[in-house]
């Protein structure tokens, strides 16, 4: 499987362009769902897990399922945590105030260390910190990143749910004080385009255009989550799109979309591609350094999205257009 590189100032990772996500690990997915999906994502050439805290977090300072199914998931295959590249996230606000942050040395900590436990690993090759708070200065922030590298507890450092105006300022900062600067982002991108006032959250970062040329002018790597759009292409070509689920249609069903949901009728007609691959290739085959992190409910969803995943595309890359 085609990689892309994320590095820092001491770590080159060659991370796979298709990554396999966990949100529902261990709550709507059981454990044995979980190990059968983690054992066919590497076997078809896949070496990155994403997880969170948060993810089946029941509060605030207790344990994640997602990451303590994983971490069962690496002491049950001996010598996987060599090769597997653990992404994982900490810093999100509590759900009853997504407004409140948690940003503070000591929160981080938190997190760092609960997610470390749950893995059962010294280290994440990615740490992120899940939201923003743009009212905290990046001077408060980027210290504490800092000390996780030097104390071995991190690799590589990255950024979710932050503009990209944000981004610089904290990595401008980093570097001038000669601390660790961010290496990657992660934002919410698929083809189809949506906004956060559409998924119902102010806290998250969608690509825009504005936001995919400081990417494309500065090179920088990103990991998109939501990569398929809910599969809202995938279904609306199965169903039409009066199959529909309420959520796909009040975040993606718009005439934008609409119209690319023939142009991806077209590339699967010409191409050998599933519409699940197309829409993949469409992070994976653009403009900078992209990969697509996918959530699956079954061993067949996950065959059908990665089914694409040698193919070698005889066109130049994407554009944020397509």
């Amino acid at each position: 499987m085609k990689t892309i590189a994320i590095r820092s100032q001491s770590h080159a990772l060659a991370v796979s362009s298709v990554i396999m996500g966990s949100t529902y690990f261990d709550t709507r997915l059981p454990e044995s769902l979980v190990f059968a999906l983690l054992d066919e994502y590497f076997a078809l050439g896949g070496n990155c897990i994403d997880t969170a805290r948060v993810y089946g977090q029941p509060a605030v300072g207790q344990p994640s399922a997602s990451e303590e199914v994983i971490g069962r998931y690496l002491k049950a295959r001996p010598g996987l945590r060599e090769t597997m590249i653990i992404s994982t996230k900490g810093g999100h606000p509590p759900f009853e105030n997504m407004h409140a942050p948690r940003l503070d040395e000591a929160s981080l900590r938190a997190d760092l260390s609960g997610s470390l436990k749950s893995l059962g690993t010294d280290y994440a090759d990615i740490y992120f910190l899940h939201r923003d708070d743009p009212r905290l200065p990046v001077s408060q922030i980027m210290p504490t990143l800092d000390a996780f590298v030097k104390e071995g507890k991190v690799r590589c450092l990255g950024a979710s749910n932050w503009s990209t105006a944000r981004i610089e300022e904290a990595n401008s900062y980093a570097l001038s004080h000669g601390l660790t600067p961010f290496s990657v982002s992660q934002i919410q991108w698929s083809l189809a385009a949506t906004t956060p006032e559409q998924c119902g959250d102010d806290t998250l970062v969608c690509m825009t255009e504005e936001e995919y040329r400081w990417y494309r002018d500065n090179q920088f790597p990103v990991l998109c989550y939501s990569s398929q759009s809910k599969g809202f292409f995938s279904k609306a070509i199965a169903q039409g799109t009066d199959g529909l689920n309420e959520k796909i249609r009040a975040r993606f069903l718009t005439p934008e979309n609409l119209e690319k949901l023939e142009k991806v009728k077209a590339l699967c007609a010409a191409q050998p591609l599933s519409p699940a691959a197309a829409v993949l290739l469409y992070l994976t085959h653009n403009q900078f350094p992209a990969a697509a992190i996918i959530g699956c409910s079954s061993v067949e969803q996950l065959r059908d999205s990665l089914s694409g995943r040698d193919f070698i595309p005889d066109f130049p890359p994407y554009s944020y257009a397509f």
